[in-house]
């Protein structure tokens, strides 16, 4: 027999028992790809005895231009040790990602989340086993942050002006962590906490409903402010830069102020009433949608301060960023939690 023969030979019993590979695995409910080779369908087949952990995505995760991680994770079932060389498939977008393994059981790859308003979808086969997602893209992510597991890098920090010192950290409260924001005491002087998740910002025509449990402290007798707002710019010219809608404490008052395009503060709804200082946690909650705005401050289920209005008349926004704010001669807050999501005022 010819070496041409012998070839023809070859791949005709490599073909036949690729074919029954595949039907074996088809009959067993196990994913492959027909791209796989007769080694690939073999491992494949291994799968079923092997523990598998899947990575996908959470809702959170999800918005325009996200990088999200996908894949799966392959152990020994007997050992916990991760086995290399198994074959992952990731279908998402129309497309099919044939994955390895590596030395450390892992098999990844990184998607890239469509505009708002698509569809962000997914499946990972390993085995017998898939795990799927599917997810409108929202204008904007979710954000959910405690101190207690959290991470000062997840924020950005913007001031004006730009030499003065700040501290950002997390501290211990009461038996509870906190993020510990400061400021150098001067006035005409800001300090922002802004999620990076926000560093594109936000479309001014979506609704948000933004929850921060902070502390108000005092570092200074001279004119200050502590709040959460939604603000207009990242680039400031000055500490009050264009747009800025806020819920916030000030001496001897607390309630919500906004300031326009002439950098002037100005009174929505403020009352005459000094929140208690360094001891008692405050729970803050600003919601705007599209020119509509309420704001409660309470301790307990029940608001001490709430107000609600149509400001459309006062503000609008192209764009706007979620920011926990120290601004004047303020120079101290304390926060031990903050959740960002979507709200609409029609579908309250």
């Amino acid at each position: 027999m010819s070496i041409a023969s012998n070839v023809i030979d070859e791949n005709t019993k490599l073909g036949t028992a690729r074919g029954l590979l595949r039907e074996k695995l088809a009959a067993n409910g196990i994913y492959y790809s027909n791209s796989d080779s007769i080694f690939q369908l073999v491992r494949r087949w291994n799968l079923k005895y092997a523990d598998i952990s899947f990575n996908t995505p959470y809702s959170g995760d999800i918005y325009a231009g996200a990088q999200i991680s996908v894949g799966a994770t392959v152990t020994d079932s007997s050992t916990d040790d991760p086995i290399s060389g198994m074959p992952i498939t990731v279908v998402s977008g129309g497309r099919t990602y044939d994955l390895v393994t590596g030395n450390d059981g892992v098999a990844s790859l990184t998607l890239t989340v469509g505009e708002i308003g698509t569809t962000f979808q997914g499946t990972v086969y390993a085995g017998k086993s898939s795990d799927s997602w599917s997810y409108k893209v929202p204008a904007f992510a979710d954000f959910s942050d405690y101190a207690g597991y959290g991470d000062t890098g997840d924020y950005e920090i913007v001031k004006y002006p730009s030499s003065i010192t700040h501290t950002f950290e997390i501290v211990e409260v009461s038996y509870s962590e906190n993020y510990n924001l400061t400021k150098q005491v001067t006035s005409g002087s800001v300090v922002m906490a802004i999620p990076k998740v926000y560093t594109n910002g936000i479309g001014g025509t979506n609704g948000i409903h933004m929850s921060v449990a902070l502390r108000q402290k005092k570092d200074s007798n001279q004119g200050w402010g502590d709040c959460i707002a939604l603000v207009n710019s990242k680039s400031l010219s000055h500490y009050r830069d264009t747009k800025i809608l806020e819920l916030g404490a000030y001496p001897g008052k607390h309630g919500s102020r906004y300031s326009g395009t002439d950098h002037v503060v100005r009174d929505l709804n403020v009352v005459s009433s000094q929140l208690t200082l360094d001891s008692q946690q405050y729970y803050f909650d600003l919601y705007y949608d599209n020119g509509y705005f309420k704001a409660t401050i309470r301790t307990g289920p029940t608001p001490f301060y709430s107000y609600e209005a149509d400001i459309s008349d006062k503000i609008t926004f192209d764009t706007f960023y979620p920011a926990i704010i120290i601004y004047e001669a303020g120079g101290h807050i304390q926060f031990e939690s903050i959740y960002v999501e979507q709200w609409t005022h029609e579908e309250e």
